[in-house]
Order: C-alpha cells, then structure tokens, then sequence
C-alpha cells in the first residue's frame, strides 16, 4: 500500500509540474488546490461508464475541456501551452485549441475582455497625462496579448468607432512585425487607449 502511494504521489508532482508552465497564479493555485480531485472524477466518470468515448481523441479533448474548465479559468486555450502542458504534438494542440475555443465562445471572450483591460489600465495613468498635455493623439504604448486577446481587442476598436460619426477617430492599434507565434503586440495611442477604457466601463453599466 506504501509503494501505490507514493507512486500515486509521484505521478501527481509530475502532473502538477507540466500543469503549472505558463499558468497564472490563480491557476497554481487551482491546480495546487484541485488537481487530484478533477483527475480522480474524470477517472470515475470512465470507470462507471458516465463518460465513455467512441474514440482516444474524444475522451482526451473532453478532459481537457474539464482541466480548463477547473484549473484554468483566466485562460484561453492556446496550442502551445497544450503542447508544453500535455505533449500534444502540435497540429492536435492547434486543432483542440480551436475546437475548445468554440465550444465556449462566450467564456473565452469573457476571459479575453479581462485582458485586455488589464492590458491598457497598465497604462491610463500615462495615457492620461498625455490627454493632459494635449498629445494623446501621438503618444503610443507598446502592448501585448494573446491573439484571443489582441482579437478581442479589434472587436472593441469597431464597435468604438462604430459610433463616432465624421472623421474625429482615434488611429487604430497598429500591430508591430516579429510577433512571436502566442503573442500579438500592437502599439496604441493615448487617445485611443482611454477611449476603449471608456467603452468597456460604459459596457459594464
């Protein structure tokens, strides 16, 4: 009984550890918290025929969705995490990656709202000392998210200037070449920085 524990015990820090690469506080806080809990109850779930697949390939994309569900609340599924995290090969990881995404639309956007806020609030204070010199219109901010994010971000800058009537626009983020393949960076003036800040707040109301 001593030797099934600690080789339980063994493969449970291995677990956490691949879990934990590139994950939020947050999430290592879950994973430290739930992981064996989530991993007892899909083994269950297969072992009493609740959950039961026609293919590898199913079972796996719904545990993941489980993990991601439980351990990763704040992140969107992105392929090289899924790559480093679990040892997908890499066309899977793109592939599951999507399929999760669109599974939960409304979740990941929710999560990608949340980071691009916390992406430009890094930056108002300066933003707005730029409004307050009046040069809001040609300072700008060098910023990354992850491509949910930055795509979340372009969803907002068309529903802002959406509604602006004539030419008075804040310039679009403009995204800078050499993007690495998880991230996309962008540069962003002030003005157009506080505008989408105020767009969000108002949305919240």
């Amino acid at each position: 009984m001593a030797d099934v524990d600690r080789s339980l015990q063994a493969l449970l820090q291995r677990a956490k550890a691949s879990l934990v690469s590139e994950a939020s506080d947050a999430s290592k806080e879950l994973i430290e918290a739930r992981l064996e809990a989530v991993a007892a109850s899909l083994a269950l779930e297969w072992l009493v025929g609740d959950r039961r697949f026609e293919s590898q390939g199913q079972q796996t994309e719904h545990w993941l969705a489980r993990l991601y569900e439980e351990l990763y609340p704040d992140e969107q599924p992105d392929a090289t995490r899924l790559y480093l995290r679990f040892g997908l090969p890499l066309p899977r990881a793109q592939y599951v990656a999507r399929l999760l995404l669109a599974r939960r639309t409304g979740h990941w956007r929710n999560a990608a709202r949340a980071e691009v806020t916390g992406a430009l609030k890094i930056f108002e204070a300066d933003a707005k000392k730029a409004r307050d010199k009046e040069v809001s219109q040609t300072v700008r901010f060098d910023i990354s998210l992850t491509r949910g994010g930055y795509d979340e971000l372009v969803v907002l800058y068309d529903r802002l200037v959406g509604a602006i009537v004539g030419q008075n626009r804040p310039a679009p983020p403009k995204r800078v070449s050499g993007s690495s393949g998880k991230l996309a960076w962008f540069s962003v003036t002030a003005e157009c920085l506080l505008a989408l800040l105020d767009l969000i707040e108002k949305e919240k109301a």
